[in-house]
């Protein structure tokens, strides 16, 4: 258990903290180039690190492989990735020639290729011995010459930050240059007394690494300084280019002077600048937006959260938040608009409203909505009629062609239902095959009429497939308001009794309720 906590804190402790580095330096700037490389330099010492963690937890016959296929080659792309970053940013590498950089840092690359061809690793150490908690390899010509070549280009890279050194005119450039450099030597002075002299027995193998989380945990901070120390134009501008909400700069006639990266985006157009901003906008929204700013716009104040719409230049209509502030440029007021995207957020709102009033299925009003709208109506109409409609041998189609064909029979009859009652009424599915219907304002002969033709609708558009066909039979149940009752409750009741009347009589037929005849006997 005591040789657990050691490997952890000794391997994978660093592992995740260099790991983290490396997403965070990632996620920085992941467009930039040097970001990307010190990532994966960082990245790479992480991998290091786990993969002794993982090589002393395991047996030793399983050094070789391990250090042949994970650590050795891992150490090879922090090499490229270091040489790689430190040719860029000293601006080296784009002095020399594009036919021979960056492709020939990737020359390394090399032993790693020949490491899986041969299935053998020329540049490390094969032997290994245990020798108390830790295992060693082999202090052998070939772990000396990987060494060796690799405090060579060490001393290179040094060679490289002095160069830039001297030739940096920015004072903060300068500071980060000289730590760099002096952190580089004390690295390099850490790689040659760790890796040329054996304290076998006292420190882990490879301690050199730990030169190495130095100078990685070095080359993050001086990105950091190197983000901190930049000038606040381009601080701010990095603001505004990078901001995924849409930023305009309105002048004083209402033309956009100037727009960020994701306004381009949130208008589906290369050209944003020069547009009258009231014409990014729908007819419908140009007046209200026109009052709402001119208003802000004399008085200087800012404003949050207008609701409203833009339209694209594909024409698509979306929802969005305008936040508005004023600034003073060259002593004219300009304005200032921050433009949300909420599109998805009103459709999923509007999505959710709607399917708290609707059936999901055949999209008729459901339960809910046909008592809300029906209480409505038996108070502000004169007379209203209640339909019950249930499917006669509904049953019979689930079991026969199964629930799929069910549902869209269901939604079939839907449609037919809300084509109907559009403009007298409201139709809804209130139960599994039961529909509501009322209708408003109707005589009784109209109310005739209209399930007459409800009838001849049904009969003759039966749901049909390529392969079957399903009449519409349903039995019909009608009771008026105020007639026959001047509450919903009542109305309903009334009408479920004059429905199974038909049900009982044969089924595919409607009945108005009749006291002598459906009423208490």
């Amino acid at each position: 258990m005591t040789e657990m906590f050691i490997y952890l804190a000794v391997y994978l402790l660093p592992s995740f903290l260099l790991g983290f580095l490396a997403l965070d330096v990632f996620q920085r700037n992941p467009n930039k180039v040097e970001h990307r490389l010190l990532s994966l330099f960082v990245f790479g010492y992480s991998m290091l690190f786990l993969a002794e963690f993982v090589r002393h937890l395991s047996p030793i016959e399983y050094s070789p492989a391990l250090i042949a296929y994970w650590f050795g080659n891992a150490g090879i792309f922090i090499f490229i990735f270091s040489v790689h970053f430190i040719l860029s940013i000293t601006g080296v590498g784009a002095k020399a020639p594009k036919w021979l950089y960056p492709w020939i840092v990737y020359l390394p690359l090399i032993p790693v290729i020949l490491t899986y061809i041969r299935r053998e690793n020329i540049i490390n150490s094969q032997q290994f011995e245990q020798v108390g908690i830790w295992i060693y390899p082999e202090f052998n010509a070939s772990y000396l010459i990987t060494l060796t070549v690799g405090n060579i280009f060490h001393i290179l890279i040094i060679g490289l930050i002095f160069y830039a050194l001297k030739r940096a005119e920015r004072r903060e450039h300068q500071r980060v240059l000289r730590m760099l450099f002096w952190t580089a030597n004390v690295v390099l002075l850490w790689d040659v007394v760790f890796g040329y002299f054996q304290f076998r027995g006292f420190i882990p193998p490879y301690s050199y690494m730990y030169g190495g989380l130095v100078w990685a945990v070095a080359l993050v901070i001086a990105m950091n300084r190197l983000d901190f120390l930049t000038s606040y134009v381009k601080r701010y501008g990095t603001l505004y280019n990078l901001n995924p909400s849409a930023i305009l700069l309105i002048d004083p006639d209402g033309k956009v002077e100037s727009a960020n990266p994701a306004a381009r985006t949130l208008f589906h157009t290369v050209r944003v600048v020069n547009e009258r901003f009231v014409d990014l906008l729908p007819e419908k929204k140009k007046a209200e937006w026109m009052e709402h700013y001119h208003q802000h716009f004399q008085t200087r104040k800012k404003f949050l959260e207008f609701e409203t719409k833009i339209m694209t230049k594909s024409g698509q209509e979306r929802y969005v938040v305008i936040d508005g502030d004023f600034v003073d440029i060259d002593r004219t007021i300009h304005g200032m608009i921050i433009i949300r995207d909420v599109h998805s957020f009103k459709e999923a709102e509007q999505t959710i409203r709607f399917f708290a009033y609707h059936d999901p299925l055949t999209k008729l009003a459901n339960r809910r909505a046909f008592y809300e709208q029906a209480d409505h109506a038996l108070l502000s109409s004169s007379r209203l009629s209640l339909l019950i409609i249930d499917l006669d041998g509904f049953k019979a189609v689930n079991d026969t062609y199964g629930h799929q064909e069910g549902d869209h029979f269901l939604t079939h009859l839907g449609g037919l239902l809300e084509a109907s009652t559009r403009d007298v009424g409201l139709a809804s599915r209130v139960g599994g095959d039961e529909f509501y219907i009322y209708l408003v304002d109707l005589t009784e002969s109209e109310v005739l009429a209209f399930i007459h033709e409800l009838q001849m609708t049904l009969n003759r558009n039966p749901y049909r497939t390529p392969d079957v066909t399903i009449p519409i039979r349903a039995s019909i149940g009608v009771s008026h308001a105020p007639d026959q009752g001047t509450d919903l409750d009542t109305l309903i009741h009334k009408a479920d009794q004059a429905m199974y009347q038909i049900k009982q009589d044969g089924k595919n037929d409607y009945a108005i309720y009749d006291e002598a005849l459906h009423g208490p006997k």
